[in-house]
Order: C-alpha cells, then structure tokens, then sequence
C-alpha cells in the first residue's frame, strides 16, 4: 500500500460505515470507495491543449483563447447562463461546486448546486432539485434554479427533469429545459454478494451537433444499444483500485475536494482524440450533506447536477 493511500484509509472508523443518503447503508459498507489524492506529479489527464469548436446551432460553446480566464468572475456575473453553457473548451482546470443534501420529512430530500467560490460564504446558487416518487415506482427529479421556490418544485414549475426510466433505478434520461434528451445514465447491474463497485456509463450528446429528436417512446439508451446514436458521446466511469491489505477499493481523486469514503465516489473520463483520456468530471462526499462536484468542457452544470443525482438511488438490493 502506497504512503499516498496508507494516510486515507487508516483513517476509516466505525462512523463511516454509515453512508447516509437514500441508501439502506448497511448494504452500502462493503461497496465504499476511499479517496485517495491524486499523484500530482503526473500530468493530470484534464488538462490538455485542445483545438477549439465553432458555435453549435443547439448550444453556444463559449470559445476563449486566454488559457487564465476568469471562470469564477464569468460564472458569478451570469450564472443562469453558464447553467446550460458548457465553459470554454480550453479552460484545463475543473470547475469546482458543491452539491448540498438537505431533509424534508422522513424520506423527501431537496439538493441544490453551488459554484464554490473563495470560501463557504462566497457561494454562488447555480441550480436545485426535488426528488420525487412516481405511483409506478419510477424516481424522477425534478430540477429549477429558483432556491426559493425549492419545496414547491414540480413537474410544471421545473425547468428540466431527471427521470428513471426502470424499477431498479439503473438507468436513468436527463431532458433539459427544451424537453429534449441530452444526457442518459447507465449502472451495471450489480450481480448479488458482489463487493466490486459499479460501472457508470454516460452517454452525452456533442455540444457541436444538434440533438436527434426521438419520438415519445424512444430514449437515447434505446437508440444506443440499436447502434442508432452516432452522435453520442459514450463516458466510462475510472475503475477505483482494490487494495489486498486493507480490503477496499480506492481512487485517485484531485484536489483533494472529496473527503470521506463513499460508494457514490466517482470520476468519468472521455477519450480525447488522442486516444487518451482526460478527466471531465469527479464527485464524492464532503460530510454527512455536502458532497464535492468537478467539472469541465463538454458537460454544462445542469448535465453535471444531473449526473450528480442519479447516484442518490439505492441499487444493491437488485
């Protein structure tokens, strides 16, 4: 065991077998994913030249030329933009936001999205979410960008929708705020008595062309499995590390944003053209209610929230 990943998990005490979130957390112990930090003197895999796009017919790309632009003062100055605008596409660093768990009752949950600023008080509310139960079992979130309006958020007043579309919350199709399906998430199914963590597959839409219209049965998953979606982006989670002496599973995280172990900690990377990956975005638990979100170019932070959401779902049963 390396001395980078001997300093986390020694750390891991009886209290963090409690991972508390929809999940049954017993049925979560054996699956947690430790962080680790990540080897810094190697070149982070996000950050690399990339040549820039021309503007899409369906989303405006912001295209910068200055490597050093001020994310912060741009995201601050016009935060409902950057909700459905992906950053610069040349901007190498992760944008950095907090996802904040909050109760309602015994079993609604709300979430909302911040851009982290300089600290805890300098925090700009980008987007929120209610989960909602349908009658058929389904789960579905709804999502806004009124933080006021946030217990009362709904299928008319929301601006876009997560929506699962199976019993055993594996799959999940993001329509954002034209009603069209931009994003879709897909978790292995989790064989029963297995301790590996889960596979993530994200398939996005190119920014750069427009998005198909499907009919109202269709999903981008359904076109996807049929070879129909040729304009998808296909996304694969990174494969923590089992460690034979301490019997987790870890992973190499940056920045040292995600604190605790968790079994929601992930990190997605996209092969560039290069054929080499690059990391576009990370998430983990801060605490008991906060948990780290890390983005960049394609995603916009409305894809990452939802992206974000679908991992709050109880999958270890099936």
């Amino acid at each position: 065991m390396s001395k980078r990943e001997s300093t986390t998990t020694e750390n891991i005490t009886n209290e963090d077998h409690h991972d508390i979130d929809d999940d049954d957390d017993q049925l979560n112990v054996e699956h947690k994913i430790v962080p680790t930090i990540y080897n810094t003197t190697k070149t982070e895999p996000h950050k690399k030249d990339v040549p820039l796009t021309q503007e899409s017919s369906t989303t405006q790309i912001i295209e910068s030329n200055d490597l050093n632009v001020d994310i912060e003062y741009l995201i601050k100055k016009e935060p409902e933009k950057y909700i459905y605008t992906p950053i610069p596409k040349d901007y190498l660093s992760l944008v950095h936001c907090t996802v904040k768990c909050n109760k309602e009752g015994l079993i609604s949950k709300t979430f909302s999205l911040y851009f982290d600023g300089q600290n805890e008080n300098d925090r700009t509310f980008l987007l929120t979410a209610r989960k909602h139960l349908k009658i058929d079992g389904h789960s579905e979130y709804f999502i806004g960008n009124d933080e006021k309006s946030l217990k009362n958020l709904n299928d008319e007043n929301s601006i876009a929708k997560l929506k699962g579309i199976n019993l055993t919350g594996t799959e999940y199709v993001f329509y954002n705020q034209n009603n069209q399906q931009s994003v879709a998430i897909i978790y292995n199914t989790h064989i029963f008595g297995s301790k590996e963590p889960r596979n993530i597959t994200v398939l996005l839409y190119n920014v750069e062309k427009p998005i198909h219209p499907l009919k109202e049965n269709e999903t981008i998953i359904g076109e996807w499995r049929a070879g129909h979606a040729t304009d998808l982006i296909e996304i694969k989670n990174k494969t923590p590390v089992y460690n034979k002496e301490s019997k987790v599973y870890s992973l190499e995280l940056l920045e040292n944003r995600v604190k605790q172990p968790s079994h929601k900690n992930f990190q997605l990377l996209i092969t560039n053209g290069d054929r080499e990956e690059d990391i576009i975005m990370q998430f983990g638990r801060i605490d008991d209610n906060n948990f780290a979100l890390d983005y960049r170019y394609p995603l916009t932070a409305m894809q990452a929230f939802a992206i974000a959401l679908s991992s709050f779902h109880n999958r270890f049963r099936t």
